[in-house]
């Protein structure tokens, strides 16, 4: 049994969540480019709900330049 077969019951249906202490990368990942709001919001939205629009406007304030970034970190806003 793998992973997702055995975790598939505890998971949320609707909306589809997921376990945020897990950086699950099959959901979507960041290059932190141009585009990079668009590309989090994949992953951002399952993670964050609702608030991925308010983290990202709070990362953007708190951290201009990204410098704490990975895969599937909340990204800044572009200029």
């Amino acid at each position: 049994m793998d992973l997702y077969s055995f975790m598939e019951p505890l998971m949320s249906k609707n909306p589809m969540s997921t376990f945020l202490n897990y950086r699950d990368l099959d959901i979507g990942t960041n290059d932190h480019s141009k585009n990079s709001y668009e590309e989090g919001s994949v992953y951002g939205v399952k993670y964050f709900n609702d608030n991925y629009a308010r983290l990202t406007r709070i990362k953007t304030t708190v951290d201009p330049n990204n410098f704490f970034r990975n895969e599937q970190s909340i990204p800044v806003l572009s200029n």
